[in-house]
């Protein structure tokens, strides 16, 4: 069968979201790897799916559980020994199907060619099929994290434009700047702590908040208020262990509520609970209120304005922003700290460029945001080193051919990105903190022009780009520069690397001292 004749389920569509080179060099990449496939005939030249190299089942199972019974899951790891000749492996889940594992970034590439209009990431099936079952809490829409198909697009057209303009994050530069001050005093009062990423998850958890629910939350005060714990509580139980049972095994909660399914639920219905009436008191206290132009809005006021003031659509945007929000940036944040405490000569080069632009007592704005780039080239170096997401999946639908073989339509991929990320195949000194690899003209930077242009991709690619990207990327930019005008940072500890109970996160404690530079 021939890749001409097939008919996708739906129309490829390239989402422009990159910035710059680095957007457009993928989007021709992405467009040449559909065409590639279509006039080669690839197809009919691949090995057969059944030829596949698999993983055996109990083997790995065996080894999964005892890295959960140690409290280490490294499955990156795992899985890159069992790819260590091949680059393309698959493993049969109980209940659940083949699921085939990829990891070169041509592969990576012609997975995200075939995405179709609608991608669907079946990572989020336990989500989808909660939210829909839950109708009484999702009515108008079961959001980003809950949907598939032409319901997911029609989520997604809801909050594109105001997700992803630059404008929409750099609005909240003021707010995340008083934020992370706020959260620097209370590391002032609290030296001796044993690891920082407590208290990052609540400076993350008030950035958000901030953000989403057009509210201060409380989670920075000495003694984090009440509604602020509970949320923090409520996203440790939906991104737990609870949610790695219900999402790794067939869906038998739909017909016996055990013991995973009853802590999550009630961990959901709470956030929802708590995140709906933070809403409904920053809607009543705008109510009112006369915006210049849409620039002037915040995402709430957006939203609100856009969906309808008794539309449930801004809790549940809000949620899926908690849950996606805390974990990801409060420890690619623990990371920066880590990894900047780690290497104080890059440090200080970034403290340089802090300084030329803001000195003492100048207020940080968007434009000098703007024109920071080491700040921005940290975040990525720190998300290309220790990534907090581990891989991308989809449910592919079309056929494609993925490391040689015939990978049918309707088969589960997921792309591991950790090892292309750390390999020296890719970048120069791979194991080494150099930021300065992403910043132009940069010496370092030079090296970095010959990885492939899926070699990185920590935000995902295509539709289906982690929206959230922007607001995540000026809280952690924001983060540094304001950390580093009024601190060196210090990191003495033992090599910290990743661990994965559904994200990636810390292995130990990351126990970082704030020297004031004064």
């Amino acid at each position: 069968m021939s890749l001409s004749k097939l008919r996708p389920l739906a129309n490829l569509q390239r989402a422009g979201w990159l910035p710059g080179m680095q957007q457009q060099v993928r989007l021709q990449a992405t467009a040449a790897a559909t065409q590639e496939g279509v006039v080669n005939g690839a197809w009919e030249n691949a090995k057969p799916f059944k030829d596949l190299p698999k993983i055996p089942m109990l083997d790995v199972m065996r080894k999964m559980d005892e890295m959960r019974k140690l409290g280490k899951p490294r499955y990156h790891k795992l899985f890159a020994e069992y790819m260590a000749e091949e680059n393309i492996t698959r493993f049969w889940f109980p209940g659940m199907g083949w699921q085939v594992f990829i990891t070169e970034p041509e592969d990576v590439q012609t997975m995200f060619a075939n995405d179709g209009k609608h991608p669907i990431e079946p990572g989020f099936d336990f989500f989808v099929q909660y939210r829909h079952y839950k109708k009484n809490l999702f009515p108008d829409s079961t959001g980003l994290l809950g949907s598939h198909g032409e319901e997911w697009y029609h989520a997604r057209s809801m909050v594109q434009q105001d997700m992803m303009r630059p404008k929409s994050a750099l609005y909240y530069v003021d707010d995340i700047s008083e934020i992370t001050n706020q959260f620097l005093d209370l590391m002032q009062k609290n030296r001796d702590v044993p690891d920082v990423i407590p208290f990052i998850y609540r400076w993350a958890l008030e950035s958000v908040g901030a953000i989403f629910l057009d509210s201060r939350i409380g989670c920075l005060n000495d003694q984090p208020a009440m509604e602020a714990q509970a949320m923090i509580e409520c996203v440790d139980v939906c991104l737990g262990d609870p949610l790695i049972e219900l999402s790794t095994k067939p869906p038998i909660w739909k017909i016996w509520k055990g013991a995973d399914y009853k802590k999550f639920d009630a961990a959901s219905e709470r956030m929802f609970q708590i995140t709906s009436g933070i809403i409904k008191k920053a809607q009543i206290k705008n109510k009112d209120k006369v915006y210049e132009n849409k620039e002037s809005m915040n995402v709430l006021a957006k939203l609100t304005e856009k969906c309808g003031p008794d539309s449930t659509i801004p809790q549940v945007m809000a949620m899926d922003a908690l849950f996606a929000g805390i974990d990801t940036t409060g420890n690619t944040s623990a990371f920066i700290l880590y990894l900047l405490g780690s290497n104080p000569e890059k440090q200080e080069l970034v403290y340089k460029e802090i300084v030329e632009k803001l000195p003492p007592g100048k207020q940080l704005t968007a434009s000098i945001l703007n024109e920071l780039k080491y700040p921005k080239a940290v975040v990525q170096e720190t998300l290309r080193l220790l990534p907090v997401v581990g891989g991308f999946g989809r449910l592919t639908q079309t056929d494609m051919v993925l490391a040689g073989y015939q990978i049918p339509a309707g088969t589960k991929v997921s792309a591991t990105i950790v090892e292309p990320m750390r390999s020296e195949k890719h970048f120069q000194n791979a194991d080494k903190f150099i930021p300065e690899r992403w910043i132009r003209g940069c010496p370092a930077a030079e090296a970095g022009k010959k990885s492939h242009p899926f070699a990185c991709i920590p935000f995902s690619h295509g539709p289906r780009m982690c929206i959230g990207r922007r607001f995540a990327e000026l809280e952690m930019h924001v983060l540094i520069i304001e950390t580093l005008r009024r601190y060196k940072v210090k990191y003495e500890g033992p090599v910290v690397d990743l661990i994965t109970p559904f994200i990636n996160r810390p292995d130990g404690p990351i126990k970082v001292t704030f020297e004031p530079r004064n």
